[in-house]
């Protein structure tokens, strides 16, 4: 393993964007590869999941989507049972979950990013890990979002903000 990390968080490889209204189809690369890290790395998983009431203020930007207890708040198929799930009602997936908690029970510093969308719940949760002195890395194929220019530009804001590393999946699995 060329590049050392210590845990895993899948951010929003839900139902809802990947198979749902706000799904693209190339989002399916995403899971494709974020379940060959997890399977590749051995490491811990933690999925989380967006998962909203009708008071969640996300609603009020994107109309329903994700909507807690329904089909398209749950992780897709391919990641099922692939590691502990923590639901999230806003952007940031440290905010109001367990997520910090389970990280320091895993001694987990050093975290791999994977998901969905790379300008809003990737950039949110990044800045958040952060504030809380953990050392974010992102796997360019296992994040992505709207558009390539939009993507490269939130890879470099961290970069340049948090300190995020920016890889790929080869300086993980080696392949």
């Amino acid at each position: 393993m060329v590049v050392d990390f210590d845990a895993i968080v899948s951010i929003d490889l839900i139902e809802e964007f990947i198979n749902g209204r706000l799904g693209r189809p190339k989002y399916r690369k995403v899971v494709k590869s974020t379940k060959r890290l997890i399977e590749g790395s051995g490491k811990k998983a933690i999925l989380v999941q967006d998962s909203h009431s009708i008071n969640d203020p996300e609603i009020r930007v994107w109309g329903l989507h994700a909507m807690e207890g329904t089909p398209s708040s749950e992780t897709v198929e391919e990641l099922r049972g692939m590691g502990p799930v923590i639901k999230k009602h806003n952007y940031d997936a440290f905010f109001e979950t367990g997520l910090d908690g389970m990280l320091k029970e895993l001694g987990a510093k050093k975290i791999v990013f994977c998901g969905v969308v790379t300008d809003i719940c990737i950039v949110h949760s990044v800045a958040s890990a952060f504030f809380r002195g953990y050392e974010p890395i992102l796997v360019e194929e296992c994040t992505d979002t709207t558009s390539s220019a939009k993507k490269r530009r939130t890879l470099e804001y961290m970069k340049s903000n948090y300190g995020a590393k920016i890889i790929s999946l080869a300086d993980i699995l080696g392949k």
